[in-house]
């Protein structure tokens, strides 16, 4: 009898350990690519990558539209419709693709002037098919919880990207050739992922095509993927927006600061993913320790990721010299300033989950179109009035909407409600605080150490009202039981 909780634990902590791995790794080679455009080929380079990343960072998500969670959910619940599910799922992915190939033709010929951007587009784009197929089989793996055949496609995906770029700046390559070690990773996983598809799953042969079905499928998975494309845009809007007023090196410069809050959605992103089936439990039998769980939660995110932004504010300089090169230490005032969203865009990721776990997909999808709506409307005024360091107050102000209405929700919600009612107190007496110290000391003061100053207040906001950490936060956490 006690064999079971054992298998359970190990068969989570293989899961746990083979997705965190795969995605770092993924994620990883991403960010060392830029690292490695910004070295060898400046800050206008990697405002050209920036840009053409951010694009087809939303474009990913069209032929994806929540078909790949509504996989998942169909394969846990019967694994004998395997083959109806996965033939279907990619006839539906056919008619998406076509929507992309349509929209990336006008995009590249009407809607992009710069011809390093167009170029670069073009190479991320035909990533983009080859991703989606990819992430079908990725699936199913997660849906029969052999997610070790993720890592096993991501991790070979990064190797072969890092022997591509380094092969090609021995030969000293020029930039698209560089970029292109993407789609020979992806090639290279996608192939991996279907071969084992075939050999251990075996979806069976393909079925016919059936407009009622693939109908049926794109309507059940439609509002998840519209949620999804709003969450892409909403973390990308700055630099869509940035690169219709700013030259490519300015752009650059504004990338390397921004892939700082990035890192914390990814980092939020890899929790969840994690967390997410236990949260989903919780929160849908109405546990008793769902609240405490979510407090917990939020509390050791919220501190964490306060600190790294404290961290950032002090560092600024040195850290973008470090890892983007000398050009990029003209972005320091950026990072300074964007440094208040670490912890916001952290929690409004753990927040995002903990409603979709919640069933609450309204919730989500109002409060992203908010954020979307009042994210790209100050950004374009500030953006056109202050340049880079209005876009990056544009960026903070949005995060700060879409936590305002997260946490408004969270009060609502009976299982939640301590967490919400302690991060309102939390967020409104640090931003009294600072707006007010920064009203008055105006005249003597630079505003970006404002913005140190309202991490400090959240920080020791955080302690007072949620606590400081403790052993029972930990435990419920990484609890298998629950």
């Amino acid at each position: 009898m006690a064999v079971l909780p054992q298998v359970t634990s190990r068969r989570l902590l293989v899961n746990s350990a083979a997705i965190f791995g795969g995605e770092t790794a993924s994620r990883l080679a991403t960010f060392l690519m830029a690292m490695v455009i910004a070295h060898h080929f400046g800050a206008v380079a990697l405002g050209q990558f920036g840009f053409a990343l951010a694009a087809a960072s939303i474009l990913l998500l069209v032929p994806d539209l929540g078909l790949h969670l509504y996989m998942v959910r169909e394969l846990s619940a019967s694994r004998a419709g395997l083959r109806n599910v996965f033939w279907s799922v990619h006839w539906s992915k056919f008619i998406l693709i076509a929507v992309v190939l349509v929209f990336s033709a006008i995009f590249v010929l009407w809607g992009v002037s710069d011809v390093g951007r167009r170029l670069l587009f073009c190479i991320l784009a035909s990533r983009v098919i080859l991703q989606t197929f990819s992430q079908a089989c990725m699936a199913v793996f997660k849906a029969y919880e052999e997610m070790h055949y993720v890592a096993r496609q991501q991790i070979l995906n990064t190797v072969l990207v890092a022997v591509w770029v380094g092969g090609a700046l021995v030969l000293h390559a020029s930039l698209p050739v560089v970029v292109l070690g993407f789609v020979a990773g992806q090639a290279a996983e996608t192939c991996l992922g279907w071969r084992i598809v075939q050999t251990n799953f075996s979806p069976g042969n393909i079925l016919k095509w059936d407009p009622r079905i693939v109908a049926a499928i794109l309507a059940a998975s439609a509002p998840i993927g519209a949620t999804a494309i709003l969450q892409a845009i909403n973390l990308r809007v700055d630099i869509l927006v940035l690169s219709n007023f700013a030259p490519n090196g300015v752009l650059g410069q504004f990338q390397a600061a921004a892939w700082f809050p990035v890192g914390s959605f990814l980092a939020a992103s890899l929790l969840m993913t994690v967390l997410f089936p236990k949260v989903s439990r919780l929160l849908r039998k109405e546990s008793p320790q769902g609240s405490e769980y979510i407090l917990g939660l939020v509390k050791n995110g919220v501190l964490v990721t306060g600190l790294g932004g404290v961290v950032a504010w002090i560092a600024a300089p040195h850290l973008l010299v470090c890892l983007f090169g000398r050009e990029a230490v003209l972005a320091t005032g950026t990072l300074r300033i964007l440094a208040p969203m670490v912890p916001l865009v952290f929690l409004n990721t753990v927040l995002f989950y903990v409603f979709v776990a919640a069933g609450r997909h309204f919730v989500c999808f109002g409060t992203l179109g908010l954020g979307v709506g009042a994210g790209l409307t100050l950004s374009l005024f500030l953006t056109s009035t202050y340049g880079p360091a209005g876009c990056a107050l544009a960026d903070v102000a949005r995060e700060f909407i879409i936590s305002a209405t997260y946490i408004y929700f969270l009060v609502e919600e009976k299982q939640t409600h301590a967490a919400g009612l302690a991060l309102a107190k939390v967020f409104a007496g640090a931003t009294l605080l600072a707006g007010l110290g920064a009203l008055l000391a105006r005249p003597i003061h630079p505003s970006d150490q404002w913005g140190a100053g309202w991490l400090l207040l959240v920080l020791m906001g955080t302690l007072a009202c949620l606590g400081f950490p403790c052993r029972r936060d930990w435990t419920l956490l990484t609890d298998d039981s629950l």
